[in-house]
């Protein structure tokens, strides 16, 4: 993406500011909103870019390049952006900057914390937990109906087919399906395997095919 290279004075920023916090309209709004954004986006962009290598544990951004890091946290990075310009205060002698950096940054430690504090209290889907052992899976028939039955209701979501088959790929290399291993080998962020979770689960109760699932776990 490229941004207007002729900075604006610190007055044009300001009326900008202003214009955010008073327009109008929403056209008026955005359009403001958008003149900030060509002056100071890929500054901003660049600093969430920079903090997303404290959070590769968190985001499953291993491998990613730099381009990659970027486009990955711009949509947020835009929304605290646009708050930042909703809520500064010129009076406090904090440049909009400095202001908007920060909030970047805190907004990222609070998303790393958020995940960490979700991985202490993640449990795995309920109709694979016991299934590690690629041997069971194979031998436990009713398993193998239930796996063959989630998979044919999801031939009409093909994310969801795609998370449900790379859980069934970390179960049978004997590990944990946690949101954060989903969204490693997925490439994308645990909040969205922790989302697809939540629609899986409901699908499989708008299906009626969690207490199926459960039935063969425990047979």
């Amino acid at each position: 993406m490229r941004h207007n290279n002729t900075p604006a004075t610190a007055p044009q920023i300001n009326n900008l500011i202003a214009l955010v916090q008073t327009a109008p309209t929403e056209e008026a709004r955005a359009s403001a909103i958008g003149q900030m954004w060509e002056q100071f986006g890929d500054n901003v962009v660049g600093i969430a870019a920079k903090q997303s290598y404290t959070m590769d544990s968190d985001f499953g951004y291993h491998g990613y390049s730099v381009a990659d890091r970027r486009a990955a946290v711009m949509g947020e990075t835009f929304e605290v952006f646009l708050k930042s310009a909703l809520e500064f205060d010129a009076t406090l002698g904090v440049p909009f900057m400095a202001h908007t950096a920060n909030k970047v940054k805190w907004q990222l430690q609070t998303d790393k914390r958020e995940n960490s504090k979700r991985d202490d209290r993640e449990e795995p889907l309920e109709y694979i937990e016991n299934c590690a052992a690629p041997n069971d899976m194979e031998n436990n028939v009713y398993l193998k109906d239930a796996i063959d039955a989630i998979k044919r209701s999801l031939k009409g979501n093909p994310t969801l087919l795609r998370y449900f088959d790379t859980l069934m790929d970390i179960c049978y290399d004997g590990l944990n399906p946690t949101d954060a291993e989903a969204a490693r080998r997925m490439g994308c962020t645990r909040a969205t395997t922790n989302n697809y979770r939540k629609q899986l689960l409901q699908h499989l109760s708008e299906y009626g095919l969690v207490e199926d699932c459960r039935m063969a776990l425990a047979a």
